[in-house]
């Protein structure tokens, strides 16, 4: 899928970071964009950053709740007749706490969002998309949905379920001939709003500036790479020096890998 003008592109989480930044880039390359938000704030930002009369289809809901995503790809249907590339982006986490200490609530919370968000976005579009001759599903995973995070367990398990169910769908679009791609994405540290949305976390800015330091790749630049991906029509797409560096490394030695988790999450730790 070379050419991008006039095709439409839904993006959730449209608000901010990485969503944000597909917003404008997709738009800069001719796409129709339909776009969601839980904060209607944020999602009118996005919009003022465009500054035109284009027709640009968005509502804000939040992407846990089947009926409201299910209302909202029937009226971006009716709205553009068609859609060519949904992208599932909207994603939370919460504060860092062990396994025991996570509670069900935080759970439930976090994977209704990241995980079962994106699958009720992917089974409300999918019929549409197999309509086209060529069409996309991308899914934001994390480097957390190849290997797990120390004290980020519910996070970790919403980003593995999305890898889980993202490699499922694009093996059958493949064996069906559908013409579907499904793009299963994971960045590494990126510098976006998700630590500082994080409820109740009250760290302060030295803090955050010192956990940025850590997260080394933009989100202008985690948009290109997932543009370029979906143009080139891959399955797969790691982002980001720190989430190459891991990938290969739990490749190569789960002993090693689980040593270096161990000193990086004592480092998280100390700044937190």
């Amino acid at each position: 899928m070379k050419d991008l003008r006039n095709k439409v592109v839904v993006i959730t989480g449209a608000g901010s970071g990485i969503g944000r930044s597909l917003t404008l880039k997709m738009h800069n390359k001719g796409a129709r964009l339909a776009l969601n938000d839980f904060n209607k704030q944020s999602l009118d930002e996005t919009l003022s950053l465009i500054n035109c009369e284009d027709d640009i289809y968005t509502e804000v809901f939040d992407v846990s709740k089947n009926e409201e995503f299910d209302t909202f790809s029937k009226n971006v249907i009716n709205h553009f007749g068609k859609v060519d590339i949904v992208i599932n982006n909207a994603g939370i986490t919460i504060g860092s706490f062990s396994v025991l200490e996570t509670k069900i609530e935080d759970y439930k919370k976090v994977i209704g969002v990241n995980m079962w968000g994106m699958i009720y976005g992917t089974l409300a579009f999918v019929p549409h998309l197999r309509k086209q001759k060529e069409s996309s599903v991308v899914n934001i995973s994390s480097i957390w949905g190849l290997l797990g995070s120390p004290y980020q367990s519910a996070y970790s398990v919403s980003k593995f379920g999305i890898r889980g169910f993202s490699e499922a769908l694009a093996a059958e679009e493949l064996c069906n001939k559908t013409g579907v791609v499904v793009l299963s994405v994971h960045p590494g540290g990126i510098k976006t709003n998700i630590v500082r949305n994080i409820e109740g976390q009250n760290l302060t800015e030295t803090q955050l500036k010192k956990l940025d330091t850590h997260f080394p790749t933009t989100a202008d630049e985690t948009a290109n790479k997932i543009i370029q991906a979906i143009q080139k029509k891959k399955t797969r797409l790691v982002i980001g020096p720190d989430a190459k560096f891991m990938y290969r490394l739990s490749r190569f030695s789960q002993r090693i890998t689980m040593k270096f988790l161990v000193n990086w999450a004592k480092k998280m730790m100390k700044i937190q």
